[in-house]
C-alpha cells in the first residue's frame, strides 16, 4: 500500500477563513496507522486527498485542492486522540457551515479510514443531527 505524501496531489492551504470546531475520538495506534497512510485519489469518483504531516492529517477535496480539513493528533497512553480540528470557512471553497455536520462528516473519513464502520455515522449525517 502507498502512503500519501503533501506532493502527490494538487492542494491549497487551509484559508485564513477557517474555524476550530470541538471533536473528541480515541484510535487505537493500529487504527491510527491506517489513518495515516492517507489517500490518493485513482478515479473521478474519488472525492478526497488525504495526507499525514505529523501532527497533522490534511483532507483536502480531489478536484479542486481546496483543504476542508486539518486534524492534529496526540498519543495517550496506547491510543490516540484527535487534539484539535480546523474547518474550512471559506464561502468560495466550502459552503457547509454547520459545525455538527462537519463533525459527522470528518468522522465518516476518519473512520472509514480507520476501518471502523460508519453506518451510524452516515446515518446522522443524513439526518443532519
Amino acid at each position: 500500500m502507498r502512503i500519501a505524501k503533501g506532493d502527490d496531489w494538487k492542494t491549497e492551504p487551509m484559508p485564513s477563513a477557517s474555524t476550530k470546531i470541538a471533536l473528541e475520538k480515541l484510535y487505537s495506534q493500529e487504527e491510527f496507522d491506517r489513518i495515516t497512510a492517507g489517500v490518493i485519489p485513482e478515479q473521478m469518483e474519488d472525492k478526497w486527498f488525504i495526507f499525514y504531516e505529523a501532527p497533522w492529517i490534511y483532507l483536502h477535496r480531489s478536484w479542486t485542492g481546496f483543504c476542508i480539513f486539518k486534524v492534529r493528533f496526540e498519543v495517550v497512553g496506547d491510543s490516540v486522540k484527535i487534539a484539535e480540528v480546523q474547518v474550512n470557512r471559506d464561502p468560495a471553497e466550502y459552503s457547509n457551515t454547520d459545525d455538527k455536520r462537519n463533525a459527522s462528516m470528518l468522522l465518516i473519513l476518519l473512520n472509514s479510514l480507520s476501518g471502523r464502520d460508519v453506518r451510524n455515522e452516515m446515518l446522522r449525517y443524513i439526518k443532519g443531527q
